[in-house]
């Protein structure tokens, strides 16, 4: 026997449970096989951590109350010899947990083995099962709302790209234990997120919108979290403001319909719908916080606006071709 005797009777455990087309036996006849003292208490344990894998079929003997255990299936049969080996080598099956952050599939192998993104995982399964599935954990965010109209495009509201979360969402972040309040909170995370940006009391403003709850998955660390979500708006007689390579000043329609991508990227505004939905009005009636001196640039323009770019076009390219006949025209003349 191995000198690490406990993984190397679960290991045995693992390697004695019958395959799919073989006759079932009870756990405690495995945990004994395998060489605990006491297969009782240890059949209990064992019962309930196969049921956990589903890659067994699991009953109950009404008659003694003990259960019988057999493979689901030929993969499911290979699957417990390959966590057998695992157990045996003394390798883990996830690794990784201490880097934070997630992505939506494909994945690649590597990808979905790492801690985090497995955890996401099965509590997307789990979430799905039961949407109202109890949150493992809980935290106070603050979201910071700015709104301007940029000439020729009109309102616009800025988005911040998380790069350990993998989306975009409105300025902002955690509360943490020394903000005074979710007003600090907003402008500690202004000032880190926006390049070159002091909050500034004799011209910067932050106004109280509301707050909700939400329940959802951590794009950090994938577990369902339960959310109190405080939102504010910047106002500013600033003429300027930085977004950064990681910002995007994107529609209402960007920001709040659900399935968006952003550049490519998903969009997290899941509490600023809810918040949304109990504003008169909604963020149309909002009035905007800043007045940007600043013009879109023609690539966004064309991005954007393409079919109004294409008229003005047009128009300008019959009014040269107009002039051009005109003064044939007169040259024949």
């Amino acid at each position: 026997m191995s000198t690490d005797e406990p993984s190397e009777r679960l290991a045995r455990v693992l390697e004695a449970v019958p395959d799919h087309d073989e006759g079932a036996v009870t756990t405690d006849q495995l945990c004994s096989a395998a060489g605990f003292g006491d297969a009782g208490p240890a059949a209990e344990v064992v019962a309930g951590f196969l049921r956990l894998s589903g890659a067994v079929v699991l009953t109950e003997d009404p008659a003694t109350g003990r259960h019988t255990v057999k493979a689901a299936s030929p993969a499911a049969a290979l699957f417990l010899k390959s966590l057998a080996a695992y157990v045996r080598s003394g390798t883990p099956v996830l690794d990784n947990w201490a880097r934070a952050g997630t992505t939506e599939p494909p994945y690649q192998p590597q990808q979905v083995l790492a801690g985090a993104q497995f955890l996401y995982v099965i509590e997307h399964r789990r979430l799905s099962l039961d949407p109202q599935a109890s949150p493992l954990r809980s935290g106070r965010v603050v979201q910071v709302l700015i709104k301007t109209r940029l000439r020729l495009l009109g309102p616009r509201y800025l988005m911040i790209y998380d790069r350990a979360a993998r989306q975009y969402q409105l300025p902002g972040g955690h509360v943490r234990s020394d903000d005074l309040d979710p007003l600090a909170t907003a402008v500690r995370e202004l000032e880190e997120e926006l390049p070159g940006f002091t909050f500034d009391l004799r011209r910067d403003r932050l106004v109280e919108l509301g707050e909700v709850e939400v329940v959802q998955q951590s794009r950090t660390y994938g577990a369902v979290t339960r959310y109190r979500m405080h939102f504010v708006q910047l106002t500013s007689t600033r003429r300027e403001l930085k977004a950064g390579p990681d910002g995007q000043w994107v529609t209402e329609r960007a920001l709040l319909e659900e399935g968006r991508l952003v550049e490519g990227s998903g969009v997290n505004t899941t509490g600023l719908r809810r918040l949304v939905a109990g504003l008169p009005g909604g963020l149309g009636r909002l009035a905007p916080g800043l007045v940007l001196g600043r013009r879109p640039s023609t690539t966004v323009l064309i991005r954007e606006k393409p079919w109004e770019v294409l008229g003005a076009v047009l128009s300008v390219a019959g009014i040269v071709v107009a002039i051009v006949q005109l003064v044939a025209e007169w040259g024949v003349g």
